[in-house]
């Protein structure tokens, strides 16, 4: 059996079940699966999505450009607004895969093979149907902060979930910098005291004393992390493309994904 350092974060660790479980429980910082995708097809599924063309959020500085919709967005009580858009989300989302590759589908077959979970997309109920996954951003620096759904969506079914990760498929990297820093501290209800007014960041007194992870992203290459740890990205010299969603342990043991 693979002994597992708690927190090294010395070395990256390679996909397996037992690190996957490992990173669900917050004994790691991070998988990097290396060459997930090849140079030309991260080429070309980054030129079809700079022709399509990139929303940005209202009011997030340094702006975040986006294709795609995520729940965060919504609100906890926008439920119809999300599911109403979600149909136009998954649309262009396959226009952009169809002409390239789709890591997302790519990614939930890894997970069956490796795992005895059942591995899907997301399903609030019958009535609204599934959530949207596979979010493609443009994103050159990201403030402190967690992505968790029982904090963010403890009202839909995606905020049941008991472990929550994040994965980045890098479809172009900058020259220099770009990393994602995890931190080894996970959200907890007296971290909201941290949190900047009018901002989605917190204040990174928060995480001054916690060991950090840096990941520098390598094109092709797919990194998993838990979300709840706080974590932000550090500025880099040109662009920053990847494609992500979240992925879900839920009460019975499934893996669901959902943006």
């Amino acid at each position: 059996m693979l002994t597992l350092q708690k927190w090294s974060t010395l070395e990256d660790s390679i996909f397996t079940a037992e690190t996957l479980e490992a990173l669900l429980r917050n004994d790691i910082p991070a998988i990097r699966i290396s060459q997930f995708a090849t140079v030309e097809e991260c080429h070309k599924l980054a030129e079809v999505a700079e022709l399509v063309g990139f929303d940005f959020y209202e009011n997030v500085e340094p702006p975040i450009g986006r294709i795609g919709i995520t729940q965060f967005e919504f609100g906890n009580s926008s439920k119809l607004g999300y599911f109403d858009a979600v149909h136009q989300a998954d649309f262009r989302r396959q226009q952009i895969v169809s002409l390239s590759f789709d890591p997302l589908e790519r990614l939930a077959m890894l997970l069956r093979q490796h795992t005895a979970s059942k591995v899907g997309i997301a399903q609030e109920n019958e009535q609204l149907g599934e959530y949207f996954a596979g979010l493609i951003r443009h994103i050159n620096v990201a403030l402190l902060h967690l992505d968790f759904a029982q904090l963010d969506a403890p009202d839909w079914e995606i905020g049941h979930c008991v472990a929550q990760l994040a994965w980045n498929l890098y479809l172009k990297v900058p020259k220099h910098g770009g990393e994602c820093v995890v931190y080894n501290r996970q959200w907890c209800v007296n971290d909201q005291q941290y949190k900047l007014p009018g901002s989605y960041s917190y204040d990174t007194n928060l995480v001054k004393n916690s060991q950090a992870k840096y990941i520098t992203p390598v094109l092709g290459d797919l990194v998993l992390f838990n979300s709840r740890n706080f974590h932000q990205v550090l500025p880099g010299e040109g662009e920053r493309i990847t494609m992500s969603s979240f992925i879900g342990k839920m009460p019975k043991g499934n893996l669901v994904f959902w943006s």
